[in-house]
């Protein structure tokens, strides 16, 4: 789940206006939210500690993981499948 400003999207099917507070799973493609990101905790933003606390409070079940790594590990697994 990557969390925006007031909202969340699905990272499997790109599904917009999540309620990343509460829900468990994505209402379209079912899959279920075991990891969230935020485009707002970028390594440069200077309230990064506020963002990841906020989230951590409201989401403290799901895994917080940074959104550049998130992005790079996409990246690679989608090259992967270009080229296989």
């Amino acid at each position: 789940m990557i969390v925006g400003d007031v909202t969340a999207d699905c990272a499997s099917c790109r599904e917009l206006g999540i309620d990343y507070s509460n829900a468990k799973s994505c209402s379209k493609c079912s899959t279920v939210f075991r990891f969230i990101t935020s485009r707002n905790a970028g390594k440069l933003d200077k309230n990064r500690g506020g963002t990841v606390k906020r989230i951590k409070e409201r989401r403290p079940d799901l895994t917080f993981i940074d959104y550049e790594d998130y992005k790079e590990i996409t990246g690679k697994q989608q090259a992967r499948e270009f080229f296989k």
